[in-house]
């Protein structure tokens, strides 16, 4: 595939880094000679110093046989206009990177506007709000994706006392609904067997129907959270989107909103209703102190800023607040923020590379997923007649090292695989893996040759 990416900033890298490790012929654009010497230096592609909404550049770059351009530089209009022109000039599909909403007021999450010449709008902004609002309606998760058109989620736990777990082996556990697909220990990646062993801290990647998450291990004595107040650190375009969603929801506690800039409190006030906003530095324990912040109490840090976010944090921490979720754009920083016990972070630049991925996907895969900093993976994939995955049960068949298949889609209705299950074509397959063998593991579902151990039939 082609693809041209427009934008050498840490999106357009990130983007760079992951795709170039996939058979991607790929360009990347950008008018600062500075930004693109680390995309040149660090990866096997074609870099050109220029500015990617000039007709010029495009036509150079041969944007007319671009199956995909990715513009995702900072500047909005830039990346309209790049993508309206190699629209013009033949590509295949343009997605801009837009973060003002007034560009996309209908829906800011991906809009489509072909007759433009921009096939989708991404706003990292928006996609990060419904990311917090899926982790405020689950606290006792760090995280949750959801696969299989929402049939199935992908809930991340970290083991704690109360879970009662630590120290078992995962063939000691009873699980009919849920598979454990992965662990995350000392920020690695481990594709758990039956030996495997769960340890305190670690953070386990649970796979089951959407329904049924809260009969998973103990958790179902656990009553959810009534936070007594939502505190929001930064009124940014993050916080705004989050609100106007809580505000879609019948029950909410009440929100506050913590903001050092006068003029954007008198923004806020205006835009926001029956939210409470607060001129202050949420990085002075002052304001903590006198809002009489602490237990009950649900703390989001979107100040913009990784240290301001983590400095807000320890405070909340140091007042007991109930639960902690952190953004962090620096992906290093994720574990500094789990030593000093922020309950969850999130990284929006992760969650955009995921949408984008997506989009350049072949057929058969319907999703990919990046997770833990992005070394590892979770695909949705759809068996094609006469695939190799098809060809025996799964105890048969050479898996890479390093798979785990934790649920299948099966004419509708959710399958949790056994060794003794065998896929049809036109299953879907929800799987965990290390990200150095996605393309391996989707060969599988395509007309390859692949071996087997034997013949023997198998059952669903």
């Amino acid at each position: 595939m082609n693809v041209i990416i427009v934008g050498a900033g840490k999106l357009g890298y990130e983007l760079t880094r992951i795709l170039s490790q996939e058979d991607h012929d790929i360009i990347v654009v950008d008018k600062d000679a500075e930004s693109i010497r680390p995309v040149a230096e660090n990866f096997d592609v074609m870099t050109i110093v220029g500015n990617g909404a000039s007709v010029k550049i495009l036509e150079d770059i041969q944007a007319n046989v671009a199956d995909v351009l990715l513009a995702v530089t900072d500047n909005d209009e830039l990346n309209i206009i790049a993508c309206m022109l190699a629209k013009q000039l033949g590509a295949g599909t343009t997605i801009a990177r837009v973060r003002n909403p007034e560009y996309s007021p209908s829906l800011p999450t991906v809009n489509s506007l072909n007759h433009f010449g921009i096939d989708l709008f991404i706003n990292s902004e928006y996609m990060t709000s419904q990311e917090l609002l899926r982790l405020i309606e689950v606290p006792y998760a760090i995280g949750i994706d959801y696969l299989a058109d929402g049939q199935l989620s992908l809930n991340t736990v970290k083991i704690d006392p109360n879970l009662g777990i630590a120290g078992k082996r995962l063939n000691e556990l009873s699980f009919e609904k849920f598979t454990i697909v992965a662990i995350s220990r000392n920020e690695k990646i481990i594709i758990p067997n039956g030996q495997t062993q769960l340890l305190m801290n670690d953070k386990i990647f649970a796979l089951g129907k959407s329904s049924g998450f809260h009969n998973l291990f103990s958790l179902n004595r656990f009553k959810k959270n009534q936070f007594k107040r939502i505190v929001i650190a930064g009124g940014g375009l993050t916080t705004q989107y989050l609100v106007q969603l809580l505000r879609m929801k019948k029950k909410i506690p009440e929100i506050e909103i913590i903001e050092s800039s006068k003029e954007k409190c008198i923004e806020l006030s205006k835009q926001l209703d029956n939210c409470r906003i607060i001129w202050a530095d949420a990085t002075k324990m002052e304001i903590f102190e006198e809002e009489n912040l602490g237990a009950g109490d649900l703390f989001i840090a979107l100040t913009g800023s990784d240290n301001s976010n983590l400095v807000a944090s320890m405070l909340a921490k140091k007042r007991e607040m109930t639960e902690i979720i952190c953004e962090i754009s620096r992906e290093d920083y994720i574990s500094i923020a789990e030593t000093i016990g922020i309950t969850t972070t999130i990284t929006p630049r992760l969650l955009t590379v995921n949408t984008v991925l997506n989009l350049v996907r072949k057929k058969s895969v319907i999703s990919i997923n990046l997770l833990n900093n992005g070394d590892a993976a979770i695909l949705e994939l759809e068996a094609e007649p006469l695939s190799p995955i098809t060809k025996a049960p799964l105890k048969s068949l050479l898996l890479p090292k390093g798979v785990v298949i934790g649920a299948l889609l099966h004419e509708g209705s959710v399958v949790i695989p056994r060794g003794e299950t065998q896929l049809c074509p036109g299953d879907r397959a929800v799987i965990f893996t290390h990200r150095m063998v996605t393309a391996e593991i989707e060969q599988m579902f395509f007309a390859t040759n692949f071996e087997v151990q034997s013949n023997a039939g198998g059952k669903r």
